[in-house]
């Protein structure tokens, strides 16, 4: 299981494993299963459905809603711990500030807000509530032990991927020799657009049948380049300090889960020029 932190290339490495021969990724890159479904015990079929059977392969999902606790099941490590003791479970961060950037920016492009930014960030709790790294993944490595949570940095997949990928297949049991050769791939970018709105995510039958036979006419329907990002909105220092100041404990626990300085994290940048969109 990929279990976060949204906006922290949770896609990429998705994709980078999808593509290795020993495993199966979820048709559906995140199902959100075990934080939406009702009743998860009764409905593992329709769950093991959105899986290709391949013999001898691994199986795994990517489903950010895993770590946006409180907000969705409130001991959702308890039932994955239920579904299957032995899961691999692999969790991503990134500097706290870029994260609340894009996760603004993903929530804007995909309409799930017509707020500015700052205005957002009032009204809407969950964009630091995800970036609570610690309180995110500690219930995990406490219910499944350290050895089966393997923590990884944005920057070190974006600038050491093959070493980061290697530690990956180390912790799930797979050759790294399996990955693609080229793996400077980034999916899923906050800028440049490529996103729809949420509301086409489940198109109706005839929607579908849009999409199958007239796909120009799918594409100018969902076209979202109006909401794109051309370039990344940037936190006054005022917000940013606050920011700091009160994600500081997270970031003390996450240096000492990683074993590293997180200094880099601690620093203020100095707006250089407002976002703007596109078309």
């Amino acid at each position: 299981m990929i279990v976060g932190a949204q906006k922290c290339a949770t896609t990429t490495l998705f994709a980078l494993l999808d593509a290795h021969p020993g495993m199966v990724g979820c048709r559906n890159k995140e199902p959100h299963f075990f934080s939406h479904s009702k009743d998860w015990r009764r409905e593992l079929p329709r769950y093991h459905a959105l899986f290709d059977q391949r013999p001898g392969a691994l199986y795994f999902e990517a489903s950010t809603t895993y770590t946006f606790h409180p907000l969705r099941n409130p001991a959702i490590w308890n039932d994955l711990y239920e579904y299957n003791p032995e899961l691999r479970l692999i969790y991503l961060v990134r500097r706290p500030l870029d994260r609340i950037v894009s996760s603004y920016m993903h929530a804007y492009e995909r309409g799930y807000t017509d707020l500015p930014m700052l205005e957002e960030l009032k009204r809407n709790p969950l964009h630091v509530q995800v970036t609570r790294y610690a309180t995110q993944i500690e219930p995990y490595i406490e219910r499944f032990g350290r050895d089966r949570v393997l923590v990884l940095d944005f920057d070190d997949l974006r600038t050491r991927r093959a070493e980061v990928l290697a530690r990956v297949a180390r912790h799930i049991g797979i050759d790294p020799a399996g990955f693609p050769q080229r793996t400077d791939t980034h999916l899923n970018a906050s800028v440049g657009g490529g996103k729809v709105l949420y509301k086409w995510d489940n198109p109706n039958l005839f929607l579908l049948g849009v999409r199958k036979v007239a796909p120009g006419v799918w594409a100018r329907l969902t076209d979202n380049s109006a909401r794109a990002f051309t370039s990344k909105p940037e936190l006054p220092v005022a917000v940013q300090q606050r920011l700091l100041h009160e994600l500081a404990p997270e970031i003390d626990r996450m240096e000492r889960i990683l074993d590293r300085d997180l200094a880099h994290w601690r620093t203020v940048r100095e707006p250089r020029a407002a976002a703007t969109f596109g078309a």
